[in-house]
């Protein structure tokens, strides 16, 4: 029987080495026409528009520039020739523009918008992919406050809720709009159901029965094999040693970390306090209990070098896990054909809810934070009549019930189509490889997809959707994270940063006794004065008006 390997002296070498490994988605009744005709696009006025400016109402074209970094297939460019785009021909006539889009690659966001605004090349409309950024802007005085100009707008307010505009608020003023939905509730508990039946096991409800049925599943036998192969976990860290990526979910170990209220490098409130869950006695809970699953030898081994998503997904393929964080499309017909492909089997994995930890916290993740925005340039600002089409054109963009298909799903005869009154995809279309290949460029207008639109992410499996909606009743409010920006005078915040993951990776895995807490937390305080941080941050929060 091959033996399993215990994790302390791979992640030794890595610590004493310095090496710690250091991002949605026709015609007839049947909603199967093939529909590989001539795509149709609507008008911009009727009664079935409720908000699309006629665009008599501009008498005058204008151009407008728009840099459009929140697109969702920035490597696939839309077609430059406005012939071949109806999409934008649709933004066009619904307000009289000539629009002048710049959809800039992924790895090209920040420097290409830089090197625009240094040479004075100011987009009227500029997308900001984080807080941080537009709240630089602002400061600049390179975008503008939309505060005057909301009010004229009542369908593209409407159109997000309070907390997403509670995020655009910046010195008590508006410094954008909401850019996209963020989806929530993305990563879940994912559990072999088949593997707790033939154990004669109950879905865990409590850390203690989880450990209990992580223990089974790697020393019972539950794929029946007779080889001592399987494991009760799989997980792993981000390639720069973080465990979870900032505002958002990671691979597991946040998750269980959550169970007692806590996640690493996070501003908190709890009983209308605000907490720094780095330094919380329930951080040192929570290091013990993983300590405990890591001495029981129940998470697979190469969790340490397991960095990215894709390196996750290869485990939950093999058919030798019994527990995974992971997406909610994670049983995803193509997801299915690969497991039988790896394994020759399609196992019964499910969604089961979090586990509810011993001070009463049961979350699968954080609530999105509404950090993407579009912003306004100060100089498109001063132009009325500009600011007014570029308000008119996100109001229809965003608030147009005839538009929204086109802007969510594409070319309606090719992608989706009418049926019984309703939007419906085109199934064998969308099998189509090629088909959808042509038109991935569409990708960059989907900005107002709604996050919980079973019918854009396409699903294929039935169940999916309920999987979502499972962890959507377990979403811990976000509300003080969010608003702690980094100080650019704060010298010590990376090596900060890297020593409290250093260290709770050695609590972790036991190089270092649980019992060195406190020499830990006096630590942070005196190396790197994570006393003055606190009190930046209560600063911080304090002047942006966000209460605990």
């Amino acid at each position: 029987m091959k033996s399993k390997r215990a994790v302390g002296s791979t992640v030794s070498m890595m610590l004493i080495f310095g090496a710690l490994l250091s991002a949605c988605g026709g015609n007839g009744s049947s909603g199967t026409s093939t529909g590989t005709g001539a795509a149709t696009t609507p008008g911009t006025g009727g009664s079935n528009s409720t908000s699309a400016p006629a665009a008599s109402n501009f008498d005058k074209k204008m151009t407008i520039t728009m840099y459009n970094a929140g697109g969702f297939s920035p490597n696939n460019q839309p077609p430059s020739n406005r012939e071949d785009d109806p999409l934008r021909q649709m933004l066009e006539k619904a307000v009289n523009i000539d629009l002048q889009m710049t959809v800039p690659p992924a790895d090209q966001i920040k420097p290409k918008l830089n090197t625009m605004v240094a040479s004075g090349d100011i987009p009227d409309l500029i997308f900001m992919t984080d807080r941080l950024t537009a709240v630089q802007y602002y400061d600049q005085g390179i975008v503008a406050d939309l505060d005057s100009v909301m009010k004229d707008y009542p369908e593209l307010y409407n159109r997000f809720d309070k907390e997403a505009w509670s995020a655009m608020q910046y010195k008590g003023k508006t410094i954008g709009m909401p850019g996209y939905e963020l989806v929530n509730g993305i990563n879940g508990w994912w559990i072999r159901n088949d593997w707790l039946k033939k154990l004669n096991l109950q879905v865990p409800t409590t850390p203690e029965e989880l450990l209990n049925v992580m223990k089974a599943f790697t020393e019972k036998d539950p794929d029946g094999n007779g080889k001592n192969d399987t494991y009760g976990f799989a997980t792993g860290i981000l390639k720069d040693g973080n465990f979870s990526y900032p505002g958002n979910s990671g691979f597991g170990w946040d998750a269980i970390m959550m169970m007692f209220g806590v996640v690493p490098n996070m501003v908190d409130s709890i009983d209308g306090k605000i907490t720094f869950d780095n330094t919380d006695p329930r951080m040192k809970e929570a290091l013990a209990y993983m300590n405990q699953m890591v001495a029981a030898n129940v998470v697979d081994p190469d969790w340490v070098t397991t960095n990215d998503v894709t390196a996750l997904e290869k485990k939950m393929l093999t058919g030798k896990y019994g527990i995974v964080y992971r997406d909610w499309r994670s049983m995803e017909l193509s997801s299915q054909q690969k497991m039988k492909d790896v394994a020759g089997e399609v196992p019964e994995w499910t969604v089961i809810p979090p586990m509810k930890g011993p001070h009463g916290d049961q979350w699968v993740s954080f609530s999105q934070f509404q950090s993407n925005s579009w912003t306004v340039s100060k100089k498109a600002a001063k132009d009325p009549e500009k600011l007014k089409r570029v308000m008119s054109l996100l109001q229809y963009w965003y608030a147009d019930k005839e538009a929204l298909p086109y802007f969510s799903y594409g070319q309606k005869g090719i992608m989706w189509d009418m049926v019984d009154g309703k939007p419906a995809r085109l199934k064998e279309n969308m099998a189509n490889k090629d088909l959808v290949q042509k038109w991935q460029w569409q990708g960059n207008y989907f900005l107002p997809r709604r996050s919980n639109d079973a019918l854009y992410f396409n699903f294929t499996n039935d169940k999916t959707d309920g999987y979502n909606k499972l962890n959507l009743k377990y979403i811990k409010p976000n509300k003080v994270n969010p608003y702690v920006l980094v100080d650019a005078n704060d010298t010590l915040y990376n090596d900060r940063i890297k020593y409290v993951n250093e260290t709770l990776l050695k609590f972790i895995v036991g190089r270092e006794p649980i019992s060195n807490w406190d020499n830990y937390v006096n630590t942070l305080d005196t190396k790197f004065n994570y006393k003055k941080y606190k009190e930046d941050v209560l600063k911080q929060l304090n002047d942006a008006g966000v209460k605990p």
